[in-house]
């Protein structure tokens, strides 16, 4: 049902039957609307437009839209959505991200070709939108999201949608700026009616074979059609029935007034209503009703069942999931009674639209559904960990880690411009103190991680980067203080920045809540606290050991390296260490990966692409350990085969999930095999010249080989 109703009512949104209005001026009648008419498609029936009033309707104060209280309340109010229960501010986060490429700081700017960038203006007042000291005005997600539920008029102004192909904007017939930028709802919409009609083409394409520009497309009709539903969220209490309202049959009638609906006496009429006259259920001849499922779409706020918003806890004693405004509306439409407690909810919760010129009513009305909604959701054991959580996204752990990490690089780089002198010293003892930092900051963000989500920490690919990131930086901490010679902390400070950085790129790119439900096979902590860290610190050591193996090649064709001296012995050692504790890591983790399949899935192997590429790890760490005890690579060959072999765990931990194939093909985004293929190729690259390096040292007919000393050492130790 879900899905036909909203395939009807994105058509009636997308083909522009919207009643919303035109954004308040003054010596305007209109209200803040949800969605801005267009020109319809050819051949659609037009409904009139009302006459102009003489004064403008009162509009909500951006002051309180932004008052602290507010926005606090706001931030804190418990959400479920993909079966989690979350704060809004963590909903607001990621629907602004994925829209914009940023979960915060959308500024109230406009480009003016004359000026460039300059403030919008209020339409209620006419009057630039500026902070209290005249600069830009930024809005932060919770902030946005209020005012694209209160003040749309506002919201359409904003540069939300971020589009990196302009060709996109281009093939809208529209006038493009730079090739990535941002573009606001007015921008897009007098192309609206084009975009649905690319968006229709690109969907007979397969998600392969399309272009960038149709990938761009793509992605702007979807978040268009999400945004239209955020700005007509609250359509429902505002006017539901819109320009048709006069139109609705007597009996209805009666509980409408002004436009605006008295939800517990109207839904049981209308149930009534559709069972004596099942001929008035057809949106497209019935005007009122076409409006109402254009006010429901608005009011689901989400295209996608599984992912609804949905803010209502329903009674302890049953079991199922919370509701949704739309859902409640939509309960006519099945035929199902809307219970007490639902009816409650939906006045409550449209009160908010209702008071909000009122700042002393809506802070009550707003008070009241917090703490209904925090005493529903404790009673059902459905809390969720609120405050933890906007600790959690407002302090933003792996992007202080990643500031860390970079700057300590750059000092450890800055002490070898005089690595002996006082200045060479303090740089790397800050160094230090900084690598140490980001390594703390990764790991309290993942303990954070594990405590919301009640876990242990890795269940997704996002999950992967960011322990794999952590404990390679405190593994090269560890062998820094044992050696320390320097080079362990480089890898520490590389591998830190290199990661953090993927992370963030990776969360950007997928747009969607990285803490999310386990899969049901997942559901399992014993082998998620065994199996999934064991692989991935196989993971963690073979990345690791290739990095020295990196700066081995580099520092050879650079010349600050010759063979068997006391950096190549060091280097040697330690990424010879690390291969023997990736073989181990990777083949109990592979063992107990095979465990973990018979349990769950009754077949300890099946040639998946992820089992096949922990096995390969398990081969590749197994020959390199064979071909330099039985003597057939020498040092530059063993740093050869140590750059291939971070090749094969890149294999496995990314690729693998983009194949699309197997039970392993979570994870999958877009974009992600264009990183790998540079990646590889920039590996491919080093590969190259370190066989020429190990050629050149074949030629040389060097009498002994020093490194065999070390890993003998190495063995013995071991």
């Amino acid at each position: 049902m879900l899905t036909r109703l909203l395939a009807l009512g994105g058509a009636l949104v997308f083909g522009h039957l919207s009643i919303a209005q035109e954004p308040a001026k003054p010596a305007a009648s209109a209200a803040p609307s949800s969605a801005a008419p267009a020109a319809p498609p050819a051949g659609s029936v037009q409904p009139a437009k009302p006459p102009a009033a003489v004064s403008a309707a009162p509009v909500a104060s951006l002051d309180l839209l932004r008052d602290k209280e507010v926005v606090d309340l706001f931030s804190s109010l418990p959400v479920q959505e993909d079966g989690r229960v979350k704060p809004l501010d963590t909903l607001a986060r990621f629907k602004l991200l994925r829209f914009s490429g940023k979960q915060s700081g959308i500024s109230a700017t406009r480009m003016d070709e004359a000026k460039g960038a300059v403030p919008v203006d209020d339409p209620a007042t006419s009057k630039p939108l500026v902070d209290a000291k005249g600069g830009k005005l930024r809005f932060t997600a919770t902030e946005w999201l209020l005012v694209s539920w209160f003040r749309p008029d506002i919201a359409k102004q904003l540069p939300v949608f971020v589009v990196d192909n302009s060709e996109a904007i281009t093939e809208l017939e529209l006038k493009a700026k730079a090739k990535r930028d941002r573009y606001s709802y007015n921008e897009i919409e007098p192309g609206r009616t084009a975009l649905m009609r690319k968006m229709q083409e690109v969907r007979n394409v397969d998600q392969k074979q399309r272009t960038p520009v149709q990938r761009a497309l793509a992605k702007l009709a979807f978040d268009f059609l999400d945004y239209e539903m955020i700005l007509s969220h609250f359509d429902f209490a505002r006017a539901p029935f819109g320009k048709e309202a006069a139109s609705l049959p007597a009996e209805l009638a009666a509980h409408v007034k002004d436009g605006k609906a008295d939800w517990t006496a109207l839904l049981p009429k209308m149930l009534d209503y559709f069972k004596s006259h099942p001929e008035a259920a057809a949106p497209m001849s019935n005007p009122w009703l076409r409006e109402y499922y254009r006010t429901l779409v608005g009011a689901l706020m989400s295209g996608n069942e599984e992912s609804l918003p949905r803010f209502f806890p329903p009674p302890v004693e049953k079991i199922e999931v919370w509701h949704n405004p739309g859902t409640i509306l939509k309960s006519v439409l099945d035929g199902t009674t809307a219970t007490t407690e639902d009816l409650g909810h939906l006045t409550r919760y449209g009160k908010l639209a209702s008071t909000v010129t009122d700042s002393t009513a809506f802070k009550a009305t707003l008070k009241e559904l917090h703490a209904n909604t925090t005493k529903l959701a404790a009673a059902r054991n459905q809390s969720g960990h609120i405050g933890l959580e906007l600790h959690y996204h407002r302090f933003d752990y792996f992007y202080n880690a990643l500031l860390c990490f970079t700057f300590g690089l750059l000092l450890l780089a800055l002490s070898w411009v005089n690595p002996a002198t006082r200045w060479g010293r303090l740089c790397r003892a800050v160094c230090i103190l900084l690598t140490l930092g980001g390594t703390t900051l990764g790991s309290a963000g993942i303990i954070i991680r594990c405590l919301i989500m009640e876990r242990p920490p890795i269940t997704s690919l996002y999950e992967t980067i960011i322990f794999i990131t952590t404990t390679a930086a405190l593994l090269a901490l560890i062998a820094e203080a044992i050696t320390k010679k320097g080079w362990a902390l480089a890898v520490a400070s590389v591998a830190g920045t290199a990661g953090m950085f993927l992370s963030i790129r990776f969360m950007n790119m997928e747009g969607r809540d990285t803490m999310e439900q386990l899969q049901a096979v997942l559901i399992t902590n014993f082998w998620l606290s065994t199996h999934v860290p064991c692989i991935n610190l196989g993971y963690t050591a073979g990345m690791v050991s290739a990095i020295f193996s990196v700066i081995y090649v580099v520092l050879r064709v650079l010349g600050k390296v010759h063979v068997g001296d006391g950096t190549a012995r060091d280097l040697t050692r330690m990424s010879y260490a690390f291969v023997m504790a990736g073989l181990f890591l990777s083949l109990v983790g592979t063992v107990l990966g095979g465990i973990w399949a018979n349990y769950s899935w009754g077949r300890f192997w099946g040639w998946d692409p992820k089992e096949n590429g922990a096995l390969m790890i398990v081969l590749v760490n197994l020959a390199i350990l064979h071909a330099r005890l039985g003597g057939y690579i020498k040092e530059a060959g063993f740093h050869c085969c140590g750059v291939f072999l971070g090749m094969v765990v890149a294999f496995s931990w990314f690729a693998t999930n983009q194949l699309g194939v197997g039970l392993h093909s979570y994870g999958a985004m877009e974009g992600a095999w264009m990183w790998l293929y540079i990646f590889w190729g920039l590996m491919t690259l080093l590969l190259v010249v370190g066989m020429v390096v190990a050629a050149m040292d074949r030629r040389a007919k060097r009498p002994a080989d020093p490194g065999s000393a070390v890993i003998a050492e190495a063995e013995a130790a071991a």
